[in-house]
């Protein structure tokens, strides 16, 4: 999904425990067994999760469907 809307993507971070900002990035983290060996392993709150970046593009964030709200503001 696109989500083009600066209020909408902070409403779907703001409700989504594993997102969180980069700057102009969202970043989700993932539990998993193997981040400490991954090059997407970080260290968050006393454990390592991997980390998914989200970066905003000319026409918005690209998620996956299953992170965004139904009444996300989308396009086609």
């Amino acid at each position: 999904m696109l989500v083009t809307s600066l209020e909408e993507m902070e409403r779907i971070v703001a409700v989504r425990p594993d997102l969180e900002w980069d700057g102009w990035n969202v970043v989700k983290y993932i539990n998993s067994d193997n981040a400490i060996y991954s090059k997407e392993g970080a260290f968050k709150d006393g454990k390592w999760l991997k980390k998914k970046v989200f970066p905003l593009t000319e026409s918005g964030w690209h998620l996956p469907n299953h992170i965004g709200r139904e009444d996300a503001q989308v396009e086609g």
